[in-house]
């Protein structure tokens, strides 16, 4: 794997539609990577921009009329990742969500597990724009696990994009194929920090640059993974602020492939519309 040397070699351009919340973290999360940022939003010059671009992300995170009209104008021009903040919870994020899946095609759909569950059209807990406890997935929970999964799949195979739930694990499945990968790489001091969904939101687009959308929906879960595992939390969350950005300048290829916590599943759907794992 060496999809970090292949950013700072080609440093390429990755346009992030994101929110003022998030957008200096996202900015700096590219930056550490190699890879450069352009955080244009207006609706005028969105599709430019993302004609000019390797790689599109956009979340409905904060969401304005300007920056709802300019990712429906960039997604157009570019598949991209885009992030399901708050569908769970907003009727018009909802919509917006569904209209851009529809029109746009994107090549990942990410969320948490209560936003995957409330774009499948089943049943979730709302809880503004966190993961309700009763929706999220965590370690040693294989049987949560694989039904999340499972319901990804139908998303994958229906929509054609690679389908990311992030979370403790964060589960991720690739549209046409039978197998589901999990990674549990991360700390719980970095649900803590404002941005940090968003941030790994642009570090996918970021490796969707130089690899496929599932290998970079993998290395991006992985490599934000890795970097809060890294950073120093002791100090209190303002310092791991800063260190979790520090560890991700410093993360190689060599760390990425060695710590990356990474194990997978075959998914297996019958034709009278069971399934198993």
């Amino acid at each position: 794997m060496d999809l970090i040397s292949r950013l700072h070699t080609s440093s390429p351009l990755i346009h992030c539609i994101t929110h003022p919340i998030a957008i200096n973290d996202c900015a700096n999360a590219v930056l550490a990577l190699g890879a450069r940022p352009i955080m244009a939003e207006h609706p005028a010059e969105a599709a430019q921009i993302a004609a000019l671009a390797q790689s599109l992300t956009v979340s409905l995170g904060n969401i304005t009329d300007a920056r709802a009209e300019s990712i429906m104008a960039a997604g157009r021009i570019r598949p991209g990742v885009i992030d399901l903040v708050g569908i769970a919870c907003s009727d018009f994020r909802m919509k917006l969500a569904k209209r851009f899946i529809q029109e746009c095609h994107p090549a990942v759909i990410k969320g948490n597990a209560s936003e995957i569950r409330a774009i499948a059209g089943t049943g979730f807990h709302s809880q503004g724009i966190d993961v309700s406890p009763k929706d999220a997935v965590e370690k040693g929970d294989e049987s949560a696990q694989l039904k999340l999964a499972l319901l990804m799949k139908g998303i994958a195979d229906q929509t054609g994009a690679v389908v990311a739930a992030s979370g403790a694990v964060d589960v991720i499945v690739a549209p046409g194929e039978d197998t589901a990968y999990f990674l549990e790489n991360g700390v719980p001091s970095m649900a803590q920090i404002t941005g940090t969904g968003c941030m790994l939101t642009c570090i996918m687009g970021a490796f969707m640059a130089v690899t496929s959308p599932l290998n970079a929906a993998i290395a991006g879960a992985a490599a934000l993974g890795i970097s809060g595992e890294t950073a120093d939390c002791s100090l209190g969350l303002g310092t791991y602020h800063m260190k979790l950005l520090d560890a991700l300048s410093l993360l190689s290829d060599e760390t990425l492939e060695r710590r990356m916590k990474l194990h997978t599943k075959t998914l297996r759907v019958y034709t009278d519309g069971s399934t198993s794992a």
